[in-house]
């Protein structure tokens, strides 16, 4: 195992399946601890970014934000599979961020911004021609372990696809909304750019 900084953008941009090992705990972040702290973060974050952006500011170096540990160990890449990381701390993490962008990009779908919406899509899914067909799983950056299974699906599943939530009372699936009517307020107060 090797420790460095790595960007959030990397562990999601690149083609590789995050995996929940079975020695992890469930999905457990609740709405007062963690997903509003951690929207209130990324919220100040983006409109630092787009601050600069609109007084035509651009520092020389990229602004960085830190979001939390996540530590990640590479696996042996079985045959016809994306590359597969353990998520040895940060599954949480990681499995909000899936859940934020996903109801992020059903907003932007909403609003009819799809290429935004397609942006958050390659954050979520990776590219169809690199999983195979007998691996169709593969295409989520995230799989989290058996007991989200079902709700996560339904969490990141394209608007339009996933029908009613598995379990209404699932964590997953109240932060699932919860990020949808927080984006949708937030974007709406911004008005239209």
């Amino acid at each position: 195992m090797q420790a460095g900084d790595t960007r959030l953008g990397q562990i999601f941009a690149n083609d590789q399946q995050n995996v929940v090992p079975h020695f992890q705990r469930p999905y457990v972040w609740t709405e007062e601890n963690n997903w509003q702290p951690l929207w209130e973060d990324i919220r100040l974050a983006a409109e630092e970014v787009e601050q600069e952006s609109l007084s035509g500011y651009y520092p020389s170096e990229h602004r960085t934000y830190f979001l939390g540990a996540v530590v990640l160990q590479t696996s042996p890449k079985p045959p016809k599979r994306v590359a597969l990381l353990n998520v040895v701390d940060g599954q949480q993490r990681l499995t909000t961020l899936q859940i934020l962008f996903a109801a992020a990009r059903a907003v932007a779908l909403q609003l009819g911004y799809s290429s935004t919406a397609g942006k958050f899509a390659t954050l979520i899914e990776n590219r169809p021609e690199v999983v195979h067909e007998d691996h169709p799983n593969d295409r989520y950056k995230v799989w989290p372990l058996p007991q989200d299974r079902q709700e996560f699906l339904w969490a990141v599943s394209p608007p339009g696809t996933n029908g009613a939530p598995p379990d209404p009372d699932h964590r997953i699936v109240k932060a699932r909304a919860l990020f949808k009517a927080t984006v949708r307020e937030w974007v709406q107060e911004a008005g239209p750019h």
